[in-house]
């Protein structure tokens, strides 16, 4: 029945994120892209600085999350292991989220350092319970205290607001109170021991909560257009309104579910002007983090490699217990930007540019070659996260494919150093993956799978809102210059294609063993 249940609870997040993707589309179909680039090129340098000052400011914050709970299960840990597990965890989850199994790494970092499994559960349990006390807690005050134009389609009536803000504040101080009588003391539920944290505790979990949404919400405030007519306190409850659906609805990185909401509920600003902010806050406080992290890694093995002392092998041990796993996620994400990245028509003026010094079958060969190496590194992030040799020789080869062909395609040298930056860590960390195994040995996640299919799903839907349906029966045959929405749908075809070769290919090996 588990077994089940945990198939449905994954169709379940795709199917919410189709929908989310359908009714995005429905919002944008009016825009072109040309407009939504323009939007984005309209953003200031010094509103985009701005939010990545808060975007480093909430990662700190975020600290407080682990910080707190390990005070709330008396166990000590040092500050830098501290932030380090809740900078990683963090930064795999916001982009991951449930369904790849975004509570791997902290599991794994916190068993390393000797965490037994129950302390783990435990901890993670209070993580939930900051979050929710701090949103409880934000969202009740603002309902009711702050004057609110609510937007119709919540579907609730102004006199309902400060009610429903009653209630939710009270719930909040419920927590407090019960953690006031309790004074620290266990209680058992269904055999397990759990103990609520102190009233002191419990206090700076609702303020490290709420301080966090804040600065989110401030992080992505600071994107939107300088005339927009939106004040802070009325973007505050849509935003908060959004992370909570996120949270519930376990998509990856809310792909989809954040935009929808975001851009329904804010009234005023152009949905371009909306869509475009969000993209932007996405590289900012999603993408460069966790790029940031892949460099650090490599950074750090190599100086583990330099300081061979007794610390050294103790820092090692830890360190790559979940490094793979790490690495995998990276190597997931250059896959899916490979591949949403090639559905984007190319500039005209580049394609004038480069008429002269790229030949065109050069330019359509790299564009196909893109899309393929984009579904390899979706197909091989798995086997990576298993430490197989074969698998980081292969990654390793598809990153340096991609990065030649991004420069050869379009000039893309923004991809091209997402892809440099996620292949210095794995050529640092080589010795991290020696087993010696087949790639496809061993029964494939469904949650994996899932994701795989997600991200091919986005692709097609994308490039089919881009450039739509083929009109005639030779379009995939035209090849020019600037014949963007025939190469585009030959690439998306050649995608579909190998990654049926690649799932025959398991399924008899599977067969055969």
């Amino acid at each position: 029945m588990k077994k089940y249940l945990g198939i449905l609870g994954k169709l379940l997040v795709l199917a919410i994120f189709a929908l989310a993707i359908w009714l995005l589309y429905q919002k944008l179909r009016s825009y072109s892209l040309h407009e939504i680039k323009l939007s984005l090129r309209q953003i200031p340098a010094a509103h985009l600085a701005l939010s990545f000052g808060l975007m480093i400011l909430n990662y700190t914050v975020l600290v407080g999350y682990d910080w707190l709970a390990l005070k709330a299960i008396h166990k000590k840990l040092g500050m830098a292991r501290v932030c380090m597990v809740s900078f990683v965890g963090c930064v795999i989850s916001y982009n991951f989220g449930a369904l790849l199994g975004g509570s791997t790494v902290r599991y794994r970092l916190y068993s390393a350092w000797g965490f037994s499994a129950l302390d783990i559960v435990r901890l993670v349990l209070m993580l939930a319970v900051t979050f929710w006390v701090g949103a409880m807690g934000l969202a009740g005050a603002i309902f009711l205290f702050v004057p609110l134009d609510v937007p119709v389609e919540l579907g609730i009536g102004a006199s309902h607001i400060r009610p429903l803000g009653a209630v939710l504040l009270g719930l909040c101080l419920v927590y407090l109170m019960i953690c006031w009588r309790a004074r620290g003391r266990a209680f058992h539920v269904f055999g397990k021991e759990f103990a609520l944290p102190t009233l002191p505790i419990a206090l700076a979990q609702t303020v490290v909560a709420g301080l966090d949404l804040v600065v989110a919400a401030s992080c992505l405030y600071s994107l939107l257009p300088v005339d927009s007519g939106v004040s802070f306190l009325e973007f505050l409850p849509n935003y908060l309104l959004a992370q909570v659906t996120v949270v519930l609805t376990h998509v990856p990185g809310g792909m989809g579910v954040l935009e929808v909401i975001i851009m329904n509920l804010t009234h005023g600003i152009p949905s371009q002007s909306v869509f475009a902010a969000i993209l932007a806050f996405r590289v900012i406080y999603y993408l460069l983090p966790l790029m940031l992290t892949a460099v650090l890694l490599g950074c750090y093995e190599i100086y583990l490699r330099r300081h061979d002392t007794d610390s050294f092998h103790d820092a090692s041990r830890w360190f790559r217990a979940w490094l793979p796993t790490l690495l995998a996620y990276a190597v997931f994400l250059a896959g899916a930007v490979l591949c949403l990245s090639v559905v984007i028509p190319l500039s005209p003026r580049y394609l004038f540019l480069v008429k002269n010094h790229i030949p065109l079958w050069l330019l359509e060969g790299a564009h196909m070659l893109t899309g393929l190496v984009g579904v390899l590194l979706l197909a091989l992030a798995y086997a990576l996260e298993l430490r197989k040799r074969a698998a980081w020789r292969m990654v390793v080869g598809a990153l340096c494919v991609g990065i030649v062909g991004n420069l050869c395609k379009g000039g893309d040298w923004p991809e091209a150093l997402l892809l440099l930056a996620v292949l210095f860590p794995l050529l640092a960390s080589r010795r991290s993956f020696g087993r010696i195994a087949p790639v496809g040995r061993g029964e494939y996640p469904l949650q994996w799978g899932a994701a795989v299919g997600l991200v091919l799903g986005c692709a097609i839907l994308l490039g089919v809102a881009l450039i739509g349906l083929p009109s005639d029966s030779g379009f995939l045959l035209r090849t020019s210059y600037l014949a963007n929405e025939p190469r585009i749908l030959r690439t998306l075809t050649a995608e579909i294609v190998f990654l049926l070769i690649l799932i025959g290919i398991y399924t008899r090996r599977r067969a055969g063993r």
